[in-house]
């Protein structure tokens, strides 16, 4: 339920975003701005550099987890531990990290990035999944041209074996 709530919600999203049918994926050298600070976003989040995100992160950051639930950007930069006691005390413990971004759309004051995610990584000593999408949303304003990063959600991709058929939801949902 919670994962077609969450691709729901995606198809909303970018159903109200100023991005028309006649919008194209963007070019030149705006794209390879906001593919070099998507990289470079992971690369910080992979450090626990906070003091980064927290400055490329808008106020009002929000980010949806694999598992659906939603972290302010308070959740995501406000701790006081230094960067080694974050890597070593954090759920998530990542073997390797790379990010591919796919499509860039830019219209007007916002931005959309979408990435694959490769990753190999456990939670509380579980592998997860080993591709991921990332949907990352920038903005900016007149008053601050910079990109910064308003909403992330991340959705793991599951692969079925070839041949094999959906599996009906299950009662309730």
């Amino acid at each position: 339920m919670k994962s077609c709530l969450l691709a729901f919600g995606t198809v909303i999203l970018l159903s109200v975003l100023p991005l028309s049918a006649s919008s194209q994926e963007a070019t030149g050298e705006s794209r390879e701005r906001l593919i070099a600070t998507e990289r470079e976003s992971h690369q910080q989040w992979l450090r626990a550099d906070l003091a980064a995100l927290d400055a490329l992160m808008a106020p009002d950051f929000h980010f949806v987890v694999m598992n659906g639930a939603v972290e302010s950007k308070a959740d995501v930069v406000g701790s006081d531990l230094p960067p080694e006691d974050i890597l070593r005390t954090r759920p998530l413990q990542v073997a390797s990290l790379r990010v591919e971004p796919e499509k860039v759309f830019v219209r007007g004051e916002t931005a959309i990035v979408i990435s694959l995610l490769h990753i190999e990584a456990t939670v509380r000593e579980r592998p997860i999944p080993e591709r991921m999408r990332i949907l990352s949303v920038y903005s900016r304003t007149q008053e601050d041209p910079e990109w910064r990063l308003t909403a992330r959600s991340i959705t793991p991709i599951q692969v079925r074996p070839a041949g094999a058929k959906a599996s009906p939801a299950p009662p309730g949902e």
